[in-house]
C-alpha cells in the first residue's frame, strides 16, 4: 500500500515536527546516535582490511561489484520498505513515510536542531542489523576458500551503510552551513530534495547516496513539466 503524497498543511507540519520533537526521549544524544554506528562500522572497515592476505586484481573488483549491488538494494529497499506498507517492515515505513517525509519538504529540509538527527539517521542498531544481515555472504566466500573476497564485500557494505548515514544527514544540514555548502553535497542534496516533493516521491529518485540505480532504473526525476505530471512518468512507471 503506497503512502501519502500530498503535503501537510504549514501548521499542520509544524504541529507534527513538534510532536515528533516531543516524543525524543531526555536521554537521546544526538551525536552518540550519530557516532555510534560510524564507529561501530568504521571498526569493521578497519578489522576486515587488516585481516587480508596479498590482494589480487579480481580480488579487488570485489569493491565496486558489491557497490553495485548495495546501490541496487538501497534503492529497492528505499521504493518497496519504506513507501510501501510490508509486513513485517511497517515500523520502517511509519517513520519514513508519514513522520520523516512530511516534516522535510523539498523547499524545506534542514534540521531545527541536533535532536532531529532522530528524524533523518537509522535507528543506532541500524548499524548492527546491517552487519548480521550481510554475514551470510562473507561466511559462504569463506567457507568456499574465498577469503579476501568475503573481507572485501564486509567492508564494503559496512561503508556502504556509514556513508549513507553520513551523506543523508548532510543533505538536511542548513544549505548555509560549511557541510551544506559543499559543491557535492549541494548536488546530490538537489537529487534528494526532489525526491521528498509529496507528489514525486513515490517514483523517483530512491538512492539516497549515488543515484547509480536511479540511472540504470530510469527513476531519476528530469523536471520538463509540471511536478504534478513528470513529463518521463511512463518510464518510471516500468521501473516496477
Amino acid at each position: 500500500m503506497a503512502g501519502p503524497t500530498n503535503a501537510l498543511a504549514p501548521s499542520q507540519r509544524e504541529a507534527l515536527r513538534a510532536r515528533l520533537n516531543a516524543a525524543i526521549p531526555a536521554w537521546y544524544r544526538p551525536w552518540v546516535h550519530l557516532a555510534f554506528p560510524s564507529l561501530v562500522g568504521l571498526g569493521v572497515i578497519a578489522c576486515a582490511l587488516a585481516l587480508l592476505h596479498p590482494l589480487t586484481v579480481w580480488q579487488l573488483l570485489t569493491v565496486p561489484a558489491a557497490f553495485v549491488v548495495l546501490n541496487a538494494g538501497e534503492w529497492r529497499i528505499h521504493r518497496d520498505a519504506l513507501h510501501r506498507r510490508t509486513p513485517g517492515l511497517t515500523v520502517l515505513y511509519d517513520r519514513h513515510t508519514p513522520e520523516h517525509h512530511m516534516v522535510f519538504l523539498t523547499d524545506d529540509m534542514a534540521i531545527h536542531s541536533s535532536r532531529e538527527f532522530r528524524l533523518v539517521l537509522i535507528p543506532f542498531y541500524g548499524i548492527l542489523a546491517a552487519f548480521f544481515a550481510a554475514l551470510p555472504i562473507p561466511a559462504v566466500l569463506i567457507a568456499l576458500g574465498h577469503f579476501n573476497v568475503a573481507m572485501l564485500f564486509m567492508a564494503t557494505t559496512m561503508a556502504y551503510v556509514v556513508s549513507y548515514e553520513w551523506l543523508h544527514l548532510s543533505y538536511h544540514l542548513p544549505t548555509g552551513s560549511f557541510i551544506g555548502r559543499l559543491r557535492l553535497i549541494a548536488f546530490l542534496r538537489r537529487h534528494h530534495a526532489t525526491h521528498h516533493d509529496p507528489r514525486l516521491m513515490q517514483r523517483w529518485n530512491f538512492n539516497v547516496t549515488v543515484p547509480l540505480w536511479d540511472w540504470v532504473r530510469r527513476s531519476i526525476y528530469r523536471e520538463t513539466g509540471r511536478k504534478d505530471e513528470p513529463a518521463n512518468e511512463s518510464a518510471g512507471a516500468t521501473a516496477g
